[in-house]
């Protein structure tokens, strides 16, 4: 399947590199991006070939599928929205799966989703739509990670955890077993998360106590 990358920063040529070191037979022949300087450029081989303007003339010119190319430090909303407007305009979303990730025999992941090198997805884990397991990360057996979730380099998930939609676990994080990590939450980098986290509450260090709960400030000790 040939396929358009959405976005052509650093993130996209991780993703280039997994099309083509992956599982699966897509062809990345074009990318898009909203930098007017990026256009006509290449990407690791990939021609840019303007804005978010040329999605609808690719996929008249058949190309059939899209891969998103923007990552998310956070906020996972601008993502989630892009996913949404492919999704819309009739785009196949193939998962993308490194050739060097362990994925289970009984895991799932859904549609692009995007598990990235040395990363590892445990037995019975589910993953959702639109999620990055990005490189080296760790997701246990029988975790669930709901839609629109980043889990960033090297960061661990126990057994069981269970992750919201739209939320972030940062890069070495670690979430212990059967713990749960709310909607919209976000986890800092390098933090070592032992009790659930509400929904939207940012926390960090170790033990991980909330920096940001419900939108309200918090001295970062609490």
């Amino acid at each position: 399947m040939r396929v358009v990358i959405v976005g052509a920063g650093g993130h996209a040529r991780s993703v280039i590199d997994a099309i083509r070191r992956g599982r699966d037979e897509l062809e990345p022949v074009a990318c898009t991006d909203p930098d007017p300087a990026r256009a006509g450029s290449m990407l690791d081989g990939v021609p840019v070939v303007g804005g978010d303007e040329e999605l609808g003339r690719l996929l008249a010119d058949g190309v059939e599928g899209a891969c998103l190319g923007v990552g998310g430090v956070a906020d996972n909303g601008p993502r989630a929205r892009l996913y949404e407007r492919l999704r819309g305009l009739g785009y196949a979303l193939p998962a993308v799966v490194h050739a060097s990730a362990v994925v289970a025999s009984t895991a799932e992941i859904g549609a692009a989703t995007q598990v990235l090198a040395g990363a590892i997805v445990g037995a019975g884990a589910r993953i959702g739509e639109n999620v990055i397991v990005n490189t080296g990360a760790i997701v246990e057996h029988d975790c669930q990670i709901a839609d629109h979730v980043h889990l960033a380099t090297r960061c661990a998930l126990g057994g069981g955890v269970r992750i919201g939609a739209g939320a972030h676990v940062g890069i070495g994080a670690c979430v212990l077993q059967g713990v749960m990590v709310g909607p919209e939450a976000v986890v800092g980098g390098g933090a070592v998360v032992i009790r659930g986290v509400p929904p939207g509450t940012v926390v960090v260090g170790c033990p991980a106590t909330a920096l940001v709960r419900g939108g309200e400030d918090l001295p970062p000790n609490l």
